[in-house]
């Protein structure tokens, strides 16, 4: 039993620091590797910087707003923010991007700029594994044949 007053780091023998360490060398160091989901930071800083583009293109054709670039896009506005905003992007589902390219409304500076997005992560520029590559672009295939209700 620890005593009442001992912080548990202590009680271990290590402090935060050092089991985080421990952590990252016992796991880590085991085929995971520190880039997340397999991608290398270079691919995810394309990535990031082609949905950032997206967004400019956004507020150059006047939607400044959360509440105008969801309209635009035909998607609700924490989809927008996370899409737009999110530090973790994954990027949008087949699914998003198919309501997004059917919105009418949409402009065509930012449709060019989602179109080069799917080619792009289509050919995996994006780091996405060619499995999963694949698979978006058989999803996406799949949500653009299906009609809409």
């Amino acid at each position: 039993m620890m005593p009442a007053n001992q912080p548990m780091s202590i009680a271990l023998g290590r402090n935060f620091a050092e089991l985080a360490i421990f952590y990252m060398t016992t796991f880590w160091g085991r085929g995971c590797s520190m880039r997340q989901n397999g991608r290398s930071s270079r691919a995810k800083a394309r990535q990031t910087s082609k949905l950032a583009e997206i967004r400019r293109a956004l507020i150059a054709a006047g939607c400044d707003t959360t509440a105008k670039q969801a309209a635009v896009l035909g998607i609700c506005r924490s989809t927008t923010w996370a899409l737009l905003n999110s530090d973790k992007r994954a990027g949008p589902s087949a699914i998003i991007i198919k309501r997004i390219l059917s919105s009418p409304i949409l402009p065509v500076g930012v449709r060019l700029r989602f179109e080069e997005y799917v080619e792009d992560k289509i050919q995996g520029r994006y780091g996405h594994s060619e499995r999963r590559a694949h698979a978006f672009r058989v999803a996406l295939d799949s949500e653009l044949t299906q009609p809409t209700h």
